[in-house]
């Protein structure tokens, strides 16, 4: 077994793999189907641990980091050409403006299989270019009828495909500014869809993982809190923003499962909307319904609206929505053939090298 160093460990593969071009791997043989490769002779670099380089078998035929059920693209120190191999949309625009830029975490993370920011990039951005169906979402979250022009942000930053350009929020700027001031990481809405001066949607993307649970521990300095009560004090009792959120939340009671993640989407949505004039505002948590099936009765699988709705008082219960990758295909997809491509990525996407949406 050889270890090859970084200048070795490339491949000139570009090639995109789905669903039907793949099989289960436990981490030691090439998930790509008929592959010959011995890739546990090849190594490449994965992450350093306590001080001490581990490593990760490879294929160089078809330039994939293997890890247990699933894979990363990899073409040695060329992120962006592994990056633009799972970007089947607007790929060439995402490297321009987000790839390696201060306004992206982890932008070089697209190249995981399992990565939800890929997904999201590349079915968001198609919605948009369409114009259409990213109204039709809208109207589908907000149960009205959309005739404005939608407003894509991803991560923070405003997609505009026809300009080039990425540009930060600014209402999301203040409330960073307001709220997270020590925070290493600051909160990033996964999407927001904004229809300038009436509504404003915070979604919270999930493909394979679960939604974070509050925990009774201590944070480090720079973290976000863990616990609900340190959260609640941080997000909302110091929030003048939306005068402490008392109009909003219900906490009343101490809720058996706090969603953190959602709710600061929660928080940040009301005040974004509050800085930004804008008349509505919503969250929604965007989920896998085939996944949710599969790891049924694990964390990945729970209900969250009645936790979420528990802490919103009566008038708001109706500004947190649920949706699946699947309703969203049928809603804003199907039917709609300038979408055939779109149509294609959703039912092909491979999640742990298997089908990763109910959608035939």
């Amino acid at each position: 077994m050889t270890v090859e160093g970084e200048k070795m460990a490339t491949s000139s593969c570009t090639i995109s793999f789905f669903r039907n071009d793949l099989e289960s791997t436990d981490g030691n043989k090439c998930p790509v189907k008929n592959c010959t490769v011995k890739v546990q002779n090849y190594l490449v670099p994965f992450k350093r641990y306590k001080g001490q380089m581990k490593y990760k078998p490879f294929c160089p035929e078809h330039g994939i980091r293997i890890h247990k059920n699933t894979f990363v693209y990899y073409n040695g120190p060329d992120l962006a050409t592994a990056t633009k191999r799972n970007l089947m949309f607007n790929a060439d625009y995402y490297v321009a403006n987000i790839f390696n830029k201060p306004g992206k975490v982890e932008s070089h993370r697209l190249c995981y299989e399992t990565s939800e920011d890929a997904v999201t990039y590349n079915v968001f951005t198609e919605l948009l270019a369409n114009g259409q169906a990213i109204k039709q979402l809208v109207g589908h979250i907000t149960g009205q009828e959309v005739g404005e022009n939608v407003e894509l942000y991803l991560w923070g930053g405003k997609i505009d495909l026809k300009n080039n350009s990425f540009s930060p929020y600014e209402p999301l700027k203040k409330v960073h500014k307001e709220l997270e001031q020590g925070i290493g990481i600051p909160t990033e809405p996964d999407i927001m869809l904004i229809v300038p001066s009436k509504i404003i949607i915070c979604i919270e993307a999930k493909f394979g993982s679960k939604n974070p649970l509050a925990k009774e521990k201590e944070e480090k300095i720079g973290e976000k809190p863990k616990s609900w009560k340190k959260l609640k004090e941080r997000y909302c009792d110091k929030n003048d923003i939306i005068d402490g959120g008392r109009e909003i939340f219900d906490f009343n009671n101490s809720p058996t499962l706090f969603y953190e993640q959602l709710f600061r989407n929660l928080v940040f949505a009301a005040s974004m909307a509050k800085l930004g004039g804008i008349e509505e505002w919503y969250v929604a948590n965007l989920r896998s319904e085939h996944i949710m099936n599969l790891k049924r009765g694990e964390p990945e699988s729970k209900p969250v609206v009645r936790s979420i709705q528990k802490i919103l008082k009566p008038e708001y219960k109706k500004n947190f929505v649920h949706l699946t990758w699947e309703e969203l295909y049928e809603k804003c997809v199907k039917s709609d053939m300038s979408l055939a491509n779109l149509s294609w990525y959703l039912k092909n996407k491979s999640f742990e090298c298997r089908r990763a949406f109910n959608i035939f």
